[in-house]
């Protein structure tokens, strides 16, 4: 058992003589979400932990502390947003399509698990749930699914504009607006993000981003009806905070519906099958 003289933090200490697994997260937001409303009842097993202390947590973070719990002897993971390899710039990667072969990846180790959404805000842009938390802000009844998915996919294309030109300036050394055409929609939204770029980068920006959002609709899987299927491959490069912000779910402080929309995931049992399987990970992982 290592000694206490080997730990720096207080959580380490603590971490190091539980009988669980310690699994660090991008920020506290992303522990709301996975820990206050979906896995609540699951701290006897697995304990989530924010590496967010008040000055910016992020991906760097979770690998680094990862790094740091594991070589004193703790039994510890990290979940990291699929925007981590942007950050890293490991395009292949990111513009892997193979759910499989994105997770074999392992750039970081195998104690580093990427999720195989752009960030965690994708996993609650579920349609059910979406509706619901749409008619009780709007004080109306629930329409159906079919309706839903029409507006889910509409709204997804304008985000797929949007998600592209964010790669794109990422790609270029820079950053993209987080509120950028928020208003505009179709041709308009294309002519309003292309008119930005073509100040940055020059007149040859549109062919270049058009390129990358072929490559976001290749997720797509030749999926071209309005259904389910379509927006589940979608969504896996689609920016998750910019499809919430065009939904008018997360625009302010006054207006987050994240923790909504994660609380009625959770009552109708449709929590993402790929958290879940995680979760199942991390429990057999602290009874060994």
């Amino acid at each position: 058992m290592p000694g206490l003289k080997q730990y720096q933090k207080l959580d380490t200490i603590d971490s190091a003589y539980l009988d669980k697994t310690i699994v660090y997260l991008e920020s506290e937001e992303d522990v709301q979400i996975i820990k206050e409303r979906w896995f609540f009842d699951e701290g006897r097993f697995v304990e989530f932990k924010s590496v967010d202390s008040g000055v910016g947590g992020g991906c760097g973070q979770v690998i680094s502390r990862v790094g740091f719990d594991r070589r004193r002897g703790v039994n510890a993971f990290g979940i990291v947003d699929r925007d981590a390899l942007l950050q890293y710039r490991l395009w292949d990667l990111w513009w892997e399509k193979d759910d499989a072969v994105l997770a074999a990846g392992n750039p970081w180790g195998e104690h580093i698990k990427i999720l195989k959404k752009w960030e965690i805000e994708n996993y609650l842009l579920s349609p059910n749930e979406i509706e619901i938390v749409l008619a009780d802000k709007y004080f109306r009844s629930l329409r159906p699914i079919d309706e839903v998915l029409i507006d889910i996919n509409q709204q997804a294309e304008n985000v797929k504009v949007l998600s592209a030109a964010a790669i794109y300036c990422h790609e270029n050394g820079e950053h993209f607006p987080n509120e950028f055409g928020t208003q505009k929609a179709g041709m308009d939204l294309l002519e309003e993000t292309t008119k930005y770029l073509k100040k940055r980068f020059g007149d040859s920006v549109l062919a270049q981003l058009n390129g990358v959002i072929d490559k976001i609709e290749a997720f797509a899987e030749g999926i071209t009806s309005i259904d389910k299927n379509r927006w589940e491959k979608l969504s896996r490069l689609i920016d998750g905070k910019r499809m919430l912000r065009r939904m008018r779910l997360y625009d302010s402080s006054s207006n987050d519906r994240r923790g909504e929309l994660a609380r009625h995931i959770r009552i109708n049992e449709n929590i993402d099958s790929e958290i879940v399987s995680l979760l199942k990970f991390f429990k057999e992982e602290a009874k060994r």
